[in-house]
């Protein structure tokens, strides 16, 4: 599996990214093109197969360069998935209190590739 796009289209005029520097992109361009294939249900490579809608094409590029940012800001931050502190002796755990914080790391994903995929139906679970 390749990734949907390289770090020319992320710091490009297409995206415009920043976050991630040219050598930590290709590993997190691959985790994130393959969350995009679970998010999507393994739709997408035919697409890019067929190379017949380049609109979609650049949505999902944009999408995989969202996820692979928020891989980075996970990776970084050490999120806990809604945990704010875990003590072993005697066992304590403290949550996050706000929503933001609350969702669940594939969530995060979710969320950041919808921006883009949304409009695609390549995220609709039905028939």
């Amino acid at each position: 599996m390749a990734a949907y796009c390289d770090y020319i289209f992320y710091a490009g005029d297409e995206y415009l990214g920043t976050a991630i520097t040219p050598t930590a992109f290709p590993q997190l361009a691959l985790r994130a093109s393959a969350i995009i294939d679970q998010i999507t249900f393994n739709q997408v490579q035919e697409i890019i197969d067929l190379d017949e809608d380049d609109a979609t094409i650049l949505l999902i590029k944009k999408a995989m360069c969202a996820v692979a940012e928020q891989i980075k800001i996970i990776n970084d931050s050490g999120d806990m998935g809604g945990i704010k502190s875990e003590s072993v002796g005697s066992h304590s755990v403290t949550y996050a209190d706000n929503d933001l914080n609350m969702r669940s790391v594939e969530q995060k994903y979710v969320d950041a590739a919808s921006l883009y995929l949304t409009s695609t139906n390549l995220m609709y679970r039905g028939f």
